[in-house]
């Protein structure tokens, strides 16, 4: 790294926005720090970072009501997996979370940098499609912040539609209704822990009462640019009881939905398969349920 060096520690959410909306300088924001420092090129050429784990409305607080939850976006993954009104309601967070690499990434990574690395493997990437979350981008203006979709974060592998001095302040979830809910997350990689993703699916909805699907969000990673919701799929299950007939029609539509590349970890073609396999597997436990 270069001994020309600007490094700065600010102690609030006011003195942040300050420090961006009155200094020129072009900024990286560091939290856990897990995927920026092992890129060794990239960090040699960051001259001016700002240390988020100094801002304790983005690195210590979960704010929780009965509408909503709003997680500060450097709060470590362990302390959203341990939460009790995020397991309560988002369990389906907490499992994404609790996947991801080791327990030592867990208590330093965070959600708002998954976000920011905007990589198609990221695990909480689908489920927070499938939540409908928003993703609050600071500076604040006039005390509001920008809010956002991820795939409206999303632009491509490694890319995000953030402007220059622009940071991921909060993931805010709206409550659930918890009656007649199922959900699923699946994630296959290499080894069955401390691995990257070939594949992951993020599966929330809700039955009537008749079992008969009243609503379902479906939503991928690894399969595709950018992490969005599979609406044809969805279409086709909505308002439908569960079939096998009805489980292979959606299995193959999820096919088409997705747009897999060949890499290292997996091919294009295994990729589309196993989607569809593991879709089969989450709609096949909630028929026999």
């Amino acid at each position: 790294m270069k001994n020309d060096v600007s490094v700065l520690r600010p102690k609030n959410i006011k003195e942040l926005d300050q420090i961006l909306l009155r200094n020129g300088a072009q900024w990286t924001f560091v939290a856990g720090g897990t995927d920026l420092l092992v890129r060794k090129q990239s960090w040699r050429q960051t001259t001016h970072i700002i240390d988020l784990t100094g801002v304790p409305e983005l690195h210590k607080r979960i704010e929780t009501d009965n509408r909503r939850a709003r997680i500060g976006a450097a709060v470590p993954y362990s302390v959203v997996i341990n939460h009790p009104f995020i397991k309560a309601h988002f369990p389906i967070l907490c499992q994404a979370c609790s996947q991801i690499g080791s327990i030592q990434i867990q208590n330093r990574g965070t959600i708002g940098g998954n976000i920011a690395n905007a990589s198609p493997a990221g695990d909480t990437l689908p489920v927070l499609a499938v939540l409908d979350a928003d993703i609050l981008v600071g500076p604040a203006q006039t005390g509001d912040f920008k809010r956002f979709k991820v795939n409206e974060i999303m632009k491509g592998p490694g890319q995000t539609g953030l402007q220059a001095n622009q940071y991921i302040a909060y993931i805010e979830i709206p409550v659930l209704k918890a009656k007649n809910q199922f959900w699923a997350f699946r994630k296959i990689g290499q080894r069955a822990a401390i691995a990257i993703s070939k594949l992951s699916l993020a599966v929330l909805g809700w039955f009537e009462e008749d079992r008969k699907i009243r609503e379902i969000r479906i939503a991928t990673g690894s399969v595709a640019p950018v992490i969005s919701r599979h609406e044809k799929t969805e279409k086709i299950l909505t308002g439908q009881f569960l079939s096998e007939k009805l489980i292979e029609q959606a299995a193959e539509t999820i096919k088409q939905e997705i747009d897999p590349i060949s890499d290292v970890r997996s091919t294009a073609a295994y990729r589309r398969e196993i989607t569809a396999n593991v879709l089969r597997d989450v709609l096949y436990a909630l028929l026999k349920a």
